[in-house]
């Protein structure tokens, strides 16, 4: 009987949980997304510099092929560099963004959301994103 009882407790929790998920609102790439990779990833990650052979600055772009494998794995984060790199150690050597301050932990699980969810990136102005070229202070 406690077995019983255990089963459907788990059950539940996981259908409350499903449901739960399934009310919240998906990741807005515009409002959400965008504004990070523009922030925190895109000067270094154009088609002017092409670091790492990665440039972010379309949807295209970002899921182009690479020796190094792809860049972003919709509905799979861990498989998706583009999170993994922003996970790392800050002393490891792929750890991104490789200059600066780490993004922070609610905007890494965004992106991870984002990914999971399939990493809705729209064509057009919308999805485009082009490098701030910000100048150094003196």
């Amino acid at each position: 009987m406690k077995t019983r009882s255990s089963i459907v407790l788990a059950a539940s929790l996981a259908l409350a949980t499903t449901l739960h998920a399934a009310g919240d609102a998906p990741v807005d790439f515009v409002k959400q997304v965008k504004p990070i990779l523009a922030d925190r990833c895109v000067e270094c990650h154009n088609s002017e510099t092409l670091l790492g052979e990665l440039n972010l600055q379309t949807r295209a772009l970002a899921f182009s092929k690479r020796k190094a494998g792809p860049v972003i794995v919709p509905k799979d984060a861990e498989k998706s560099m583009l999170y993994l790199v922003l996970t790392l150690p800050s002393k490891d050597k792929k750890a991104m963004p490789a200059t600066g301050h780490r993004i922070p932990k609610d905007e890494v699980s965004l992106i991870r959301q984002w990914i999971t969810e399939g990493a809705v990136w729209p064509e057009g102005k919308d999805g485009t994103i082009m490098p701030q070229h910000k100048k150094a202070r003196r």
